[in-house]
């Protein structure tokens, strides 16, 4: 309300500052005297007045009768206040119609049992591609496993024949020097027995024959048998000075058929080794058939010099 009265007071007051602008300027604006030419030389004057006439002047003008002043020009009186057309109402700004939309037609029934089987189908088929691509890549890894599997057993097969082919050079190598040894050992005892006395042979059963017998051909036969048994002995795996007494049955033409252990403290593989030396070749027959026995009994037992006699 206050805004509304405020407008047109301000608008009177200017209206009366711009006329008293304008009589102002009218009352100072005045046209410039004109100067007149005249002809001739200039000619001074100068007034005489005396005092008595400055006191009859001063006298008569006191005498005279004041002018009425001049009445100020009026002042317009400013108009009264117009009232203050009332303020229209202005009109809302229309509010933004919502823009209608189309109608979606409702699909119908039919439509919506395809649309349903036809996302049916396609989740089928996402989980049948799921599906495969899992089954594939556990085969991709079952494959991968089994191959590092048999890499790995390949690898291990490799190493156990490398170890078992070092183990059997190992092995050869020990039997060439234990060979090398009983050899050596062998051809120790065959010089020692050249030249020492011949031993005298172990009494045995007499075989059946003539009842003839020649003994320095029986001392052979024992001595011939006794090397054929050493030759034959793997002595590594009997102890040093522990004699072993056998007695084995032959045949003629010298094949062992049975053998026993008489008196023998070695254990299961010295006397195996005990006996494949006994049956391992024929016990000497040829040349000694006059004196051939079928029970012989014989003692194992090295070195010779430190066996008992």
């Amino acid at each position: 309300m206050q805004d509304d009265i405020a407008a047109p007071v301000a608008m009177a007051v200017a209206l009366h500052v711009g006329l008293l602008a304008l009589l102002l300027v009218a009352g100072w604006w005045q046209p410039a005297p004109q100067v007149i030419s005249v002809a001739g030389p200039v000619v001074e004057a100068s007034l005489v007045v005396s005092p008595s006439d400055v006191v009859a002047a001063e006298r008569s003008a006191a005498e005279a009768p004041k002018p009425e002043p001049t009445p100020p020009p009026p002042v317009e009186a400013a108009p009264p206040p117009q009232p203050l057309p009332a303020p229209q109402p202005q009109d809302a700004p229309d509010e933004a119609q919502p823009v209608p939309q189309e109608r979606v037609p409702e699909p119908s029934p039919v439509e919506q049992d395809a649309v349903a089987k036809l996302a049916l189908e396609q989740e089928q088929a996402k989980e049948r591609e799921e599906q495969e691509a899992k089954r594939i890549q556990e085969q991709i890894d079952l494959t991968e496993r089994e191959r590092k599997q048999e890499e790995a057993e390949r690898r291990q097969r490799l190493r156990e024949q490398q170890l078992a082919q070092l183990a059997e050079i190992r092995k050869q190598k020990e039997e060439a020097e234990r060979q090398s040894k009983l050899e050596e050992q062998r051809l120790r005892q065959l010089a020692d027995r050249e030249t020492a006395p011949a031993p005298s042979p172990a009494p045995a059963q007499p075989a059946g024959g003539n009842n003839g017998v020649d003994t320095d051909l029986a001392a052979r036969y024992a001595l011939a048998m006794l090397q054929t048994a050493e030759m034959n002995w793997n002595r590594s795996l009997a102890p040093e000075s522990t004699p072993c007494k056998v007695r084995f049955t032959q045949i003629p033409g010298g094949e062992v058929i049975d053998i026993s252990f008489l008196s023998c403290p070695f254990d299961g593989q010295a006397r195996e080794s005990v006996e494949r030396a006994l049956r391992r070749s024929p016990m000497p027959y040829a040349g000694f058939e006059p004196v051939f026995q079928r029970q012989i009994d014989l003692t194992f037992c090295y070195p010779q010099e430190a066996c008992p006699r």
